[in-house]
């Protein structure tokens, strides 16, 4: 299935830059696409996925076609 990915450029992601479309297996869910970008395990539970604009959790699965945005809290004051 194909997935289209955007992300902020703060995540440590590696091998695919954020607007591309990757191929992934039936049945991936978001935490799938993360170990995909490489992106380290303890780092995972900070990401917050969107899919087609809709907040998910991270074991959600994905579908052909859906576009999902990883973004990534910031907090300061």
């Amino acid at each position: 299935m194909k997935i289209h990915i955007e992300y902020t450029g703060v995540l440590a992601a590696k091998g695919v830059s954020s607007g591309s479309v990757v191929d992934l297996p039936d049945g991936s869910a978001v935490t799938d696409v993360l170990n995909f970008l490489c992106v380290k395990k303890d780092h995972q539970k900070y990401v917050v996925p969107f899919v087609n604009g809709d907040k998910k959790r991270l074991a959600d699965r994905l579908h052909d076609g859906d576009k999902l945005v990883l973004s990534l809290p910031v907090g300061g004051g």
